[in-house]
């Protein structure tokens, strides 16, 4: 068998220090072959369509490194690292297509940074894409997310099957009903779960620090499990036996 960890959703420089350092202490006890970044590795709110005056003034650099930052202490030396790119991550590629040559420029410098992340720790490097952004461990598939709303994980169950998302920040769940069930798993955030720009919305109540971990058979069967924090701590279960 061969162990996994999956997060999501650290969002650079408006990451939540105490959830991203569970999840790293967590992954370096656990020692897992597998290490899936599953996307929104860093926020990018300054160059986001339709930015405030306050998100444009967030550092860039600041971001950035919050993010590598992240990725350099999950990652591992001889693990199957993967880094999926979320909807926050690619808007450095939009920016990089920019017909403004100051924004294409300062786009093209963001996208060889990534890159040269993933070349650092060898890790496969995803697309934000509904065909294409799909990792594979074993019958399990990870996205970063393609729908969010109450209806996400059902959404994502029809069109993914086994398959496991971040992108919504919440913890929820959804079998199809039938003779083979499919379930979707949205597995948390590590990010800040009360920022400045759904204050007035209901649906950050919904939000909650976690990721997801498992063990891969070599038949391609998993066992997932699901570790969460609450009031502050982080629960994750490893004890585990099989019957």
């Amino acid at each position: 068998m061969k162990k996994f960890v999956i997060v999501s959703d650290i969002h650079g420089n408006a990451k939540d220090e105490r959830a991203c350092n569970a999840a790293i202490a967590f992954t370096k006890k656990f020692n897992p072959e597998i290490r899936v970044i599953a996307g929104d590795l860093w926020d990018f709110s300054a160059i986001r369509t339709g930015a405030s005056e306050d998100e444009r003034a967030v550092s860039m650099q600041d971001d950035f490194e919050a993010g590598r930052g992240f990725a350099n202490d999950f990652f591992g030396r001889t693990s199957e690292n993967v880094l999926m790119l979320g909807n926050h991550d690619i808007r450095a590629y939009d920016l990089r297509d920019s017909k403004d040559a100051v924004k294409g420029d300062l786009g093209e410098r963001m996208v060889a940074d990534i890159k040269a992340l993933a070349a650092k720790h060898k890790a496969k490097l995803i697309d934000y894409d509904a065909r294409e952004g799909v990792y594979e461990i074993g019958d399990l598939n990870v996205v970063h997310g393609f729908h969010a709303g109450m209806s996400a994980c059902a959404a994502h169950a029809r069109v993914y099957g086994n398959v496991v998302f971040g992108h919504i920040h919440s913890i929820e769940s959804f079998q199809t009903p039938g003779i083979k069930q499919k379930e979707a798993r949205s597995i948390g955030c590590l990010c800040d779960l009360n920022p400045h720009y759904v204050n007035r919305k209901t649906g950050k109540l919904r939000w909650s620090h976690g990721w997801a971990y498992g063990w891969l058979h070599d038949d391609g069967t998993y066992a997932i499990f699901q570790a969460r924090g609450v009031n502050g701590k982080f629960y994750a279960p490893t004890n585990i036996a099989e019957y």
